[in-house]
């Protein structure tokens, strides 16, 4: 049994009555509690109906075999790591590579060992506790982290603000005694009234920067909402949205190209939207700058059953020190521009490998601007 208090639950998947019973025996008697499927089909209907600890599967059953009820239960949504033993007479190491393959992760040997099974249950057990720990402290520190730079980065503008607004406040107060003692003359008025429009431009300034890094914040809380996955076009999809940004590129003097065949994908098609839009405004936040020509090239094509898409502008790029941090939360190399509050890379990072389970790999090189470079899986992944 584990360490812990947690009564934990095994299904034991076999078409043989017998093998169940003695499973169901020696399990109960260490203290698990056990659910029996007589094939791979039941079990991967008792799987979906309540998640256990660990399935103890049976190799060769009518019906569905072993391998197959593993690979469609480690499908399903959040259950790769759901440890799967299969239970086997044949000790052929090609059996054996082909149960691993399917996602298994050890085996026991019929006729059963007692000694045997509670050992590889346990050990399976203890390694799925240390990953969930290990997952747990990832997430808090990335919380910790996170929280500790939007405090840093909101405290930053208000405390601007807060300062401007006391400067405000001395102005006033000065100009009102003034008046009071009939002594405001226009030397001090003027002084008091400039002090007062620089000090009212910081608040809007800083009110705007903490109003800009809201909605961030919101894109990307919005982000992780489930969305459903529907058949799109792909090429048609970029298409009409270089068409909405037309006028904003036009004013900007960006000429946008576009290569590629067309390539249907399945997924939540407005996450793939906001993929598109991010990488453009991105680029005409931070590429683009002077009076002259600028591009942006936009390239599919199908590959393996992935879609890669490269998109590049013709800017001045990011220097070789400063490109691994590009997708760090709140990294932007315009630092002090209220506009930019670094979250535009990192959106974009997301949308790829979170939202849409993708892979994205950037450079610059010399005088060419940044290259995404972004394999993205033409149906969902589950």
């Amino acid at each position: 049994m584990s360490s812990t208090n947690t009564i934990h639950n095994i299904l034991v998947v076999d078409d043989m009555a017998s093998n169940r019973y003695i499973l169901r025996s020696l399990l109960e008697e260490a203290g698990y509690q056990v659910l029996e499927a007589a094939d791979g089909q039941q079990a991967v209907e008792a799987v979906a109906r309540a998640t256990p600890d660990l399935i103890l599967m049976d190799i060769n059953m009518p019906v569905m075999d072993g391998y197959e009820a593993c690979r469609r239960i480690k499908q399903q949504q959040g259950l790769w790591g759901l440890p799967i033993i299969f239970i086997s007479a044949n000790s052929d190491v090609s059996a054996l590579e082909q149960a691993f393959q399917a996602g298994g992760c050890d085996y026991v040997s019929k006729p059963f060992h007692q000694l045997e099974v509670l050992a590889r249950v346990q050990n399976q057990l203890r390694l799925r506790e240390l990953g969930r720990q290990q997952a747990k402290l990832q997430l808090y520190q990335g919380l910790f982290q996170l929280t500790a730079g939007i405090a840093h980065e909101i405290n930053t503008p208000v405390g601007v603000g807060i300062t401007a607004s006391s400067l405000i406040q001395g102005a006033g107060d000065l100009l009102a005694n003034a008046v009071k003692n009939g002594v405001l003359g226009q030397r001090l008025l003027n002084q008091q009234l400039t002090d007062i429009k620089e000090g009212t431009e910081l608040v809007e300034s800083s009110l705007r920067r903490v109003a800009l890094l809201i909605t961030r914040f919101k894109e990307l809380t919005r982000d992780q909402k489930e969305q459903e996955a529907r058949p799109f076009a792909v090429k048609e999809c970029i298409q009409q949205m270089l068409q909405a940004f037309s006028p904003e590129l036009q004013i900007a003097r960006i000429t946008p190209h576009f290569e590629g065949s067309e390539v249907t994908m399945t997924a939540p098609e407005p996450l793939f939207v906001d993929l598109l839009q991010e990488l453009l405004k991105n680029s005409m936040d931070h590429a683009f700058h002077g009076n002259r020509e600028h591009s942006i090239t936009v390239q599919i094509a199908q590959n393996e059953g992935s879609l890669l898409l490269v998109y590049q502008d013709s800017g001045p790029g990011m220097p070789a020190d400063k490109l691994p941090r590009l997708f760090e939360p709140f990294f932007t190399t315009m630092r002090g521009n209220a506009n930019h509050c670094g979250l535009s890379a990192c959106r974009i990072h997301n949308l790829v490998e979170n939202n849409l389970r993708g892979s994205v790999n950037v450079t610059s090189p010399p005088g060419e601007g940044l290259r995404y470079e972004i394999r993205l899986p033409l149906k969902p992944v589950t």
